[in-house]
């Protein structure tokens, strides 16, 4: 992973408000069905949804967003700008989301890739992730979803 000692030492913080038209633009490059810049601001004004961030300076380079409900942190999207990926980017925002979620009660990631998403699942894989099960059809394009989970050590 090239990089990933340099993007080991960007800062990671909570996203802020301000940056969701950056997130709309990363989803719009990314996502077959991105959401747009309402959805996003109606979920991070939600008290449940947690957004990560991790930035070059300025730059938003990778997030991470989850909603926690009871012990269950259901993921919203994880996503690197493609100007950032191959730096190791979403493992580590993965790796540091979970204790934010246990501080909020959460004792598993719950989550839905596109089955196209090799590259996610493999990540997910590598963590600690396990597919659960598939949903058929459960994108709107049709497109069948590997359900993932990971348990909170």
């Amino acid at each position: 992973m090239e990089g990933a000692e340099e993007a080991a030492s960007w800062p990671l913080g909570f996203l802020r408000f301000e940056e969701l038209a950056e997130v709309a633009a990363i989803e719009e490059r990314l996502f077959p069905e991105p959401l747009d810049l309402p959805s996003l601001a109606r979920l991070w004004l939600s008290p449940q949804t947690v957004y990560l961030a991790v930035r070059d300076g300025g730059r938003l380079a990778a997030y991470f967003g989850f909603q926690v409900e009871g012990p269950t942190a259901h993921v919203i999207a994880n996503a690197t700008h493609p100007d950032y990926q191959g730096r190791g980017l979403g493992h580590r925002i993965l790796r540091e989301a979970e204790p934010v979620a246990r501080s909020r009660g959460a004792r598993w990631f719950l989550g839905e890739v596109r089955r196209s998403n090799r590259r996610q699942l493999a990540i997910l894989r590598e963590l600690g992730w396990v597919e659960v099960g598939l949903c058929p059809r459960f994108f709107g394009n049709g497109e069948e979803a590997v359900v993932v989970w990971r348990c909170l050590p």
